[in-house]
């Protein structure tokens, strides 16, 4: 968020983030090929161990984007002037979440304007991960002055709502409009939801609890995550062997259907394995983050909307110059000249960045 508090290990994984997504953009637009782990689906024949770990390693991206935000949250609140009262606080970050959600709507507009036969089929609003992550900064913003402890308590509360009423009531595909921007995907005239709102609004709410004893405990922060990656293992597997939290996902025999885990809407299962994964990587880099060879890394993070966006297109070109999807091992080639490609893009806005005033809009980016 404010760039006057920043911890290199969070901008080293949020670059991680980045470098992971564009594996899985690449994937979509080189391999052409995309699955998805839908609630009220079977899991996908994923075809291979290599495909499926391409797609999985990626299911990390969203909830790791949404538990940073919330942590990024927590240590703009340190940032910002002492005397700044709640509501200035609130209103702060309502505004940036504003800007994400606004940012979603112009994300497709090239793609858009090179095919402009499909524009009276176009929905009005599309919800994207960029969507979920502004409605989930406006709804957190609400909580920013609660106790850690009840933070993570509220944020847990509102993913286990999601899934109960998702599970529970909304089994089947609806075009229900606040349905498809609360509770699950869907599409009709108006929206296109690939991420309703609601379970990302709890898993930022959890990160900003998490800021908070990050703040507090800082030193002393390595070990914490270490033990918490060996306790979300254990749930994980507490919850395949009582076959609970993976929506309709029961078939749980070989390697693939057991990691396999339901990401639209994502289940607790989903939640639990990668905040395993984010906790036991934050560690990682924690232990290692003064290396050098991470640098590009935090470079990544501490540009991370720029970086969405131009490797979207940048992908999209790609995808232009090839008429058939690409082999697997071609694909991986291509994400590597991608990043390569960004790099410099990256830096040289790095700089530009630092030279505006704290209020800038480019600041957002």
């Amino acid at each position: 968020m404010s760039n006057q508090l920043r911890f290199q290990n969070i901008d080293i994984l949020r670059g991680l983030l980045m470098v992971i997504i564009a594996i899985d953009h690449c994937f979509l637009f080189i391999y052409k090929t995309h699955y998805s782990e839908s609630w009220n689906e079977l899991i996908p024949n994923y075809g291979s161990i290599s495909i499926f770990f391409t797609r999985w390693i990626s299911n990390i991206c969203a909830p790791g984007f949404a538990l940073l935000m919330g942590m990024s949250m927590s240590f703009s609140l340190m940032n910002k002037d002492r005397s700044a009262n709640k509501n200035s606080n609130t209103l702060f970050f309502i505004k940036r979440g504003v800007v994400l959600i606004v940012l979603q709507q112009l994300l497709d507009l090239p793609i858009l304007l090179f095919n402009l036969d499909t524009l009276d089929t176009w929905p009005l609003f599309r919800g994207g991960i960029l969507y979920a992550l502004g409605v989930s900064l406006i709804f957190s913003s609400l909580f920013i002055n609660v106790k850690p402890f009840f933070q993570i308590c509220i944020g847990a509360g509102v993913v286990f709502i999601n899934y109960f009423i998702t599970s529970i009531f909304l089994t089947n595909p609806s075009s229900n409009t606040i349905f498809n921007i609360l509770f699950v995907p869907g599409v009709n005239n108006w929206v296109s939801i690939n991420y309703p709102a609601l379970p990302w609004v709890g898993i930022t709410i959890i990160g900003l609890g998490i800021g908070k004893i990050f703040l507090e405990n800082n030193k002393n922060s390595n070990l914490f995550y270490l033990k918490a990656g060996i306790i979300f293992i254990l749930i994980f597997v507490f919850l395949r062997y009582i076959n609970y939290g993976d929506y309709t996902h029961k078939n749980l025999e070989g390697i693939i259907n057991y990691l396999a885990v339901i990401k639209y809407p994502p289940s607790i299962a989903f939640i639990i394995v990668n905040m395993d994964l984010l906790s036991l990587l934050f560690w990682v880099i924690s232990e290692i983050e003064k290396s050098k060879f991470l640098q590009p890394l935090i470079v990544y993070g501490q540009t991370s909307l720029v970086f969405y966006f131009a490797h979207m297109y940048l992908f999209i070109l790609f995808s232009k110059l090839v008429t058939d999807a690409l082999p697997l091992i071609m694909m991986y080639l291509l994400w590597l000249v991608g990043l390569l490609l960004l790099f410099p893009l990256c830096k040289y806005y790095l700089k530009f960045k630092s030279r505006q005033s704290k209020i800038s809009i480019w600041r957002y980016f």
